[in-house]
């Protein structure tokens, strides 16, 4: 009896222990957020075929920000936007826009590994008021962050976008 009281007692302090260790990484996870990060790479791969792109290209620009008060603002664009002057026409416009994928700002909180943005003003109006899903992975000073599958205003189709971010400060 006193073997079994004290194998269920082991067992019990294990699991808390377990319990709390978790709720110590995700404070970490949201702790190591904190803090300005410059994209390095951005990539798409289409669920239906596995085939990864890079859309706009390879020298991006742009940063995401996280802060200790839980408010969140990112702009990531091709590294290589068309040279246009004042005033804009359409085919600007257009231009800007295809080469802009991801602007908007709002709230953020942390489940885990997954960050929710809850977006508050968007480049993309259908995404206000709404949640962005993304998985992340922190390695030092670089950050990977994963989409939840969506559907890409470019192809139609589903995907998952992968973007690695270098911390700035």
């Amino acid at each position: 009896m006193f073997k079994r009281t004290n194998v269920a007692a082991v067992l019990l302090a294990a699991f808390l222990v377990c319990i709390s260790g978790l709720q110590v990484i995700a404070a970490d996870i949201s702790k190591s957020l904190v803090g300005t990060w410059r994209v390095t790479s951005f990539s798409m791969m289409t669920l239906e075929t596995n085939e990864v792109s890079r859309p706009f290209g390879e020298n991006l620009i742009g940063y995401l920000q996280y802060s200790p008060g839980g408010h969140m603002v990112v702009f990531l664009s091709a590294g290589e936007l068309p040279k246009t002057s004042i005033p804009f026409s359409d085919a600007d416009r257009v231009a800007f826009y295809n080469n802009i994928f991801g602007a908007y700002a709002g709230t953020y909180s942390v489940d885990g590994n997954k960050v929710t943005h809850h977006v508050v003003a968007s480049w993309r109006p259908d995404w206000v008021g709404g949640d962005q899903i993304r998985f992340v992975e922190l390695s030092g000073d670089r950050l990977t962050i994963k989409t939840a599958p969506v559907v890409s205003s470019r192809t139609g189709k589903q995907v998952v976008s992968t973007l690695t971010f270098e911390r700035v400060e």
